[in-house]
């Protein structure tokens, strides 16, 4: 699509990285909120939709076993203290977890039914969001100034759950945690209500998605009036996804 100069010095005056790829077809989101992607399959993201929720993800579940294990100690009691931590943890709090944007391929095969599926761009506030931080090393400076990891401070704790290998930086993450006695039960799975900290702004149908962008652009419409609907295509001269053109409103 045409590159939209106007937009695209608008999400950088915003603080986005050049290139986004909603830059080609919205403005950003007021400055006390950011956009962030949510990849996922197509039934999944149609279900999201239909019933105005996100499923919150857990530690225990997560496709890395590192979460919660960034801190590197000497000993093996305190190793243990580490686990004990992570599972603890992941009793009473789980994430929703986004990327920065939806341009990268390795993310539409990893997470978006390899090109099938469907990315939702939401806005959530700033002040409600954790930047990931990747690293080649696990946290040995860091884990000495802690004594007791069921009393670990804020900022240390923020640490921990925001530290990844760096062969993850392809995500460029962004997580919101969830206690999840705030959240909404459903059996064994909890999810979030899409309200005002999380509001649906994008709704990208993948390249390969099969899935009518009429119909889906009727849904997204009658459940969510402001948020608009496109497909996405492979970039012709880069390894990038970008929007379709023939598809944006």
């Amino acid at each position: 699509m045409p590159f939209n100069s106007k937009l695209a010095v608008q999400w950088t005056k915003a603080g986005y990285e050049p290139g986004m790829g909603s830059a080609c077809v919205a403005s950003p989101p007021p400055s006390d909120f950011i956009r962030v992607y949510h990849l996922t399959t197509a039934d999944f993201a149609i279900s999201d939709l239909s019933l105005g929720r996100l499923k919150i993800s857990r530690f225990s579940d997560s496709n890395d076993p590192f979460e919660l294990m960034a801190f590197s100690f000497d000993d093996g009691n305190r190793r243990q203290a580490l686990r004990k931590f992570k599972d603890e943890y992941d009793r009473h709090t789980g994430l929703l977890c986004f990327s920065a944007d939806w341009t990268s391929p390795v993310l539409w095969s990893h997470y978006g039914a390899r090109h099938r599926g469907i990315c939702l761009g939401f806005d959530v506030p700033r002040n409600a969001v954790l930047k990931v931080q990747y690293t080649d090393q696990r946290l040995r400076e860091q884990a000495r100034k802690i004594n007791d990891m069921s009393n670990i401070d804020d900022a240390l704790r923020d640490l921990l759950i925001c530290t990844k290998f760096r062969h993850w930086e392809y995500e460029k993450e962004f997580r919101v945690e969830v206690p999840l006695n705030k959240a909404m039960a459903e059996g064994k799975y909890h999810f979030c209500p899409f309200n005002e900290n999380l509001q649906l702004a994008e709704v990208i149908l993948g390249p390969l998605c099969d899935l009518s962008i009429n119909a889906a652009r009727k849904l997204v419409r009658s459940m969510f009036p402001t948020a608009i609907t496109y497909q996405a295509r492979l970039a012709i001269k880069s390894f990038h996804i970008v929007p379709k053109e023939s598809t944006v409103p």
